[in-house]
């Protein structure tokens, strides 16, 4: 048979079980800023007597250095089973479990001169109907923000995964901008002499160089023959009297005139 767990979230939690119906009310009536607090209240009908599972803190008093809790369910002593300062597990009488009603849980501590109590209220016998929902309780105000934890060691590294399949070819890229011209090689040695290319077309005559220094008199070339009488010249200008020459020799008598 399953537990039934009740805890004080605002409403009502029951269950419907042979013998014992146990419904916890969110009540909690005295309660030390250091005391004990109940949180949780689970049923054990498996067993007899009846046990019952109570969750909370500080059961053992502030300082945690006192022997087991008093409880009481109703005004009537509960057997302590087994305890800790955070779970106590009582018997619940026969008695109480054939008296179906409402029942105050009462814990104390054995803190010496300064005992401190916590209470949760239980019902036991058949639960009626569920009730309506109540209306949504306001917003509570935002408590602050917690500190930032502690950064958790990384974890191990996970197993290679197995390999995809090949992909399809993808598109061709666009061609990209034409890199830098790179450093000139080193000369390679001299390659051997093609063959005499064909004799190119001339070209145009290149300008007139330069009037070479005026070289040495050649030797006197011989005489060319005689060329074709040219045009005769214009009579040039009278040119300057020269020196009287000699008397030349008397020529001969001429013929007697008529």
């Amino acid at each position: 048979m399953p537990a039934s767990t009740f805890s004080h979230f605002g409403r009502w939690c029951s269950a419907l079980l042979p013998g014992l119906t146990v419904i916890a009310l969110s009540v909690q009536a005295t309660q030390a800023a250091d005391g004990p607090d109940i949180t949780l209240v689970t049923e054990i009908a498996s067993v007899h007597p009846v046990q019952l599972d109570i969750v909370g803190t500080a059961f053992t008093g502030k300082n945690n250095d006192c022997a087991a809790p008093s409880l009481q369910l109703g005004g009537t002593p509960l057997t302590v089973v087994t305890f800790t300062a955070t779970l106590v597990t009582v018997q619940v009488p026969d008695a109480v479990v054939a008296s179906p009603g409402t029942y105050r849980l009462v814990l104390t501590t054995c803190d010496t001169g300064s005992k401190a109590s916590a209470e949760f209220f239980v019902v036991l016998g058949a639960a009626g109907p569920v009730g309506a929902t109540g209306p949504t309780g306001a917003a509570g105000v935002a408590g602050a923000m917690g500190a930032t934890g502690a950064t958790g060691p990384a974890g191990a590294t996970g197993a290679t995964g197995v390999a995809g399949t090949t992909g399809p070819t993808g598109a061709t890229g666009l061609t990209g901008p034409t890199g830098a011209t790179g450093a000139t090689g080193a000369l390679g040695p001299l390659g051997p002499t093609g063959p005499t290319g064909p004799t190119g077309i001339m070209g145009p005559a290149g300008a007139t160089g330069a009037t070479g220094a005026l070289g040495p008199i050649g030797p006197t070339g011989p005489t060319g023959p005689t060329g074709i009488m040219g045009p005769a010249g214009a009579t040039g200008a009278t040119g300057a009297l020269g020196p009287i020459g000699p008397t030349g020799p008397t020529g001969p008598t001429g013929p007697t005139g008529p």
